[in-house]
């Protein structure tokens, strides 16, 4: 089900989980936008699972990166409790820039709100995700 489509954004629920597509050009309020509709879906149907798609992109602008962790993952934890997981799926050259400043196990975090993961595989952030959906159920 699609919930919000611009130019450089798109977020669609899809087997429970909140998917959100960017593209290369993507334009901060289009990346904003579609967050809130987002979590306001999320609070609103109790979703727990994420996947951001930034392959188009390759990373965030430390600008959205500090956007994300300051007005979302704060209203998920408030809102949506514990055990919310955020798959993350990055172009190639982005994962192993990742890989190289801060190893694998720096790819995941871990605490009681929001464990994230970190892929270049779509297909392996979706099997991660489903994987959580079996373990909570």
């Amino acid at each position: 089900m699609e919930l919000f489509k611009a130019d450089t954004c798109e977020v669609r629920f899809v087997a429970d989980r909140l998917e959100l597509r960017f593209d290369r050009n993507m334009q901060s309020q289009d990346f904003r936008g579609g967050l809130l509709k987002a979590l306001q879906f999320a609070k609103d149907h109790r979703i727990k699972l994420w996947l951001f798609d930034l392959r188009s992109i390759g990373k965030l602008s430390e600008e959205e990166e500090t956007w994300l962790q300051v007005q979302i993952f704060p209203q998920i934890m408030m809102h949506l409790g514990t055990d919310n997981h955020v798959a993350l799926v990055v172009d190639e050259r982005c994962y192993g820039d990742m890989i190289r400043e801060s190893g694998l196990l720096g790819l995941k975090s871990y605490n009681s709100f929001i464990i994230m993961n970190t892929f270049c595989d779509l297909q392996g952030a979706i099997e991660w995700l489903d994987h959580r959906q079996s373990e909570c159920a």
